[in-house]
């Protein structure tokens, strides 16, 4: 059996899986605790999922516990009050690497959108972001900024920064965000928005300088993997982000070297674009303090924002 660190990057592999409602995995070595934060028959959901892939085996209840054995070596125990799953025996790792994907995605059959599953799943995140739920949150937004652009209060700025990457990242677009100065802060913010709409197919690239007044990105990294593994929810005291969790959105926001103090953040689809640009670092400097900045938003085709925006700061989009 591999290591615990190379498990958890094949469970976040795993996770990265679109489901209706959000799953989690915890890797206790002899066995993998899966949990979800649905409320509703979530047994129910599971094993309707398992006799769609395994009709001929037979399910066995005790209690609160329902058994079965998807495999030889393979034991699955799904508890009917709580909706936890715990898949352990000998062969319980081999088994959850070569199928637990098609488990997931069997449980998408019925799923009609991912915006939908959204809108049941990662609650906790979605309170910690402060993320205005009403669906119309970002043309509000930008219906604000005058045409030509024009100097913004640094909490609009701040909502329009979040509520713009949660709709680029929740359409499966390709993101950008260009900035000199990022904070331990508005990073962890980034890896939540991802979480939060992870199996869009969307890419994030971040573009700073490896070191910007004399403080190392890598120390900021450092910094906010410590605030993750720090940070609870309010109610029950639980982790908002589990190592699964965060073994995703660091392995999936790229990382791009340069130096320079433009600050905007981008996107494409297609051959349609957006871009947001202001005079704001996203730094607590300019978010925590009556700061004033500019702030100009334009719609523009993709091979433009490339060649315009990307390009000069060295930033290819060749692995996309």
């Amino acid at each position: 059996m591999p290591n615990k660190k190379e498990r958890q990057k094949w469970l976040a592999k795993i996770w990265a899986t679109p489901t209706p409602f959000d799953v989690d995995f915890f890797d206790k070595g002899n066995e993998i605790v899966v949990t979800t934060n649905y409320r509703g028959d979530v047994t129910g959901w599971w094993i309707d999922i398992f006799k769609a892939l395994y009709p001929e085996h037979t399910y066995r209840a005790k209690a609160d516990i329902i058994k079965l054995k998807p495999s030889p070596g393979v034991s699955v125990k799904i508890n009917k009050r709580t909706g936890i799953m715990k898949v352990s025996g000998k062969n319980h790792w081999p088994w959850m690497l070569d199928n637990f994907s098609e488990v997931l995605e069997q449980g998408n059959a019925d799923m009609q959108t991912l915006e939908e599953a959204q809108s049941i799943s990662d609650n906790s995140v979605t309170r910690y972001l402060q993320l205005d739920k009403n669906v119309e949150e970002v043309q509000d937004l930008l219906d604000m900024i005058p045409e030509g652009g024009g100097i913004m209060q640094n909490d609009f700025i701040m909502r329009l920064w979040k509520s713009l990457i949660d709709d680029w990242l929740g359409c499966g677009a390709t993101l950008y965000i260009v900035t000199p100065r990022i904070d331990e802060e508005r990073l962890f913010q980034l890896f939540l928005l991802m979480i939060r709409n992870k199996g869009t197919a969307s890419q994030a690239t971040l573009v700073t300088p490896v070191k910007f007044q004399g403080v190392q990105f890598k120390k900021v990294l450092d910094t906010t993997r410590r605030m993750m593994k720090k940070t609870r929810t309010p109610r029950s005291q639980k982790r908002l982000v589990s190592d699964v969790k965060m073994q995703w959105a660091f392995e999936n926001l790229h990382v791009h070297h340069e130096s320079f103090t433009t600050n905007f953040i981008a996107a494409f689809k297609d051959e349609e674009a957006e871009v947001l640009t202001t005079t704001a670092h996203f730094h607590k400097s300019h978010f925590h303090s009556n700061q004033k900045d500019n702030v100009c938003y334009n719609k523009l085709s993709t091979t433009d924002l490339k060649r315009n925006y990307l390009f000069p700061l060295n930033v290819t989009t060749v692995n996309y």
